[in-house]
């Protein structure tokens, strides 16, 4: 049993770097009136968006997502409290956040992949496939 230990160890740590990827973009603007910023990323498969801002001297109006195909879909109208997505399907989206006042803001927005079931049903039927090797082993 001890020589199956390595293994389950190193599949999972395949899994997990393998099953999950994020780019992390900053988001950064000094303001003077009524603004409307826009970023736009490249998703190549389902993934989701999370992020969040800090600002100061800022009103939000609101933090909305467009993909390339379709209308915009509000996400928050607060983005220093956070904001997310569920799962987004491959394509071009603009990130765009409104709003007015004398100040700025920081932050940032991650885009990570959404591993497919496809995934985990190879990574447990390999795993299972180690579990009757090493049990062969014991065995002989």
């Amino acid at each position: 049993m001890h020589r199956f230990r390595p293994l389950v160890a190193a599949a999972a740590a395949l899994l997990v770097t393998t099953g999950a990827s994020a780019q992390t973009t900053s988001l950064f603007s000094l303001t003077g009136g009524p603004f409307t910023h826009a970023y736009t990323f490249t998703i190549g498969g389902p993934s989701s968006v999370v992020g969040d801002t800090l600002s100061s001297g800022i009103s939000w109006a609101d933090v909305l997502l467009k993909s390339g195909a379709g209308p915009y879909n509000s996400i928050d109208t607060n983005p220093d409290d956070g904001f997310s997505t569920g799962v987004l399907t491959a394509g071009i989206y603009t990130l765009r956040l409104q709003g007015s006042g004398m100040g700025g803001y920081g932050g940032y927005y991650t885009v990570t992949a959404v591993p497919e079931p496809e995934t985990y049903a190879m990574f447990l039927a390999g795993l299972g496939a180690l579990g009757l090797i090493a049990s062969r082993r014991q065995q002989g």
